[in-house]
């Protein structure tokens, strides 16, 4: 199991061809450091049919603004780590 994340979004890849999308919180604490809070983990689904668009369409289910090239970096992980698999 391989964990691909970015401050507010993470993969979850199980090895077998299989993941899951989970959307998170980060927020800014005085302490230094940032908790993420958990908003959505959305069902396992194979891994190829989790692309920029799929993304894109979960998070807008839960986020009214939220920064694109995040999602973008979380693609451009999960294909770095496809090919080093």
């Amino acid at each position: 199991m391989k964990y691909i994340q970015t401050n507010n979004l993470t993969i979850i890849d199980y090895g077998d061809g299989s993941a899951k999308l989970q959307i998170y919180n980060k927020t800014k604490s005085s302490y230094g450091w940032s908790p993420r809070s958990l908003i959505v983990s959305n069902y396992g689904k194979p891994i190829e049919e989790i692309t920029y668009n799929y993304v894109q369409k979960q998070v807008d289910k839960v986020y009214s603004t939220f920064n694109y090239d995040e999602i973008h970096e979380l693609i451009t992980k999960l294909n770095k780590n496809d090919k080093n698999s």
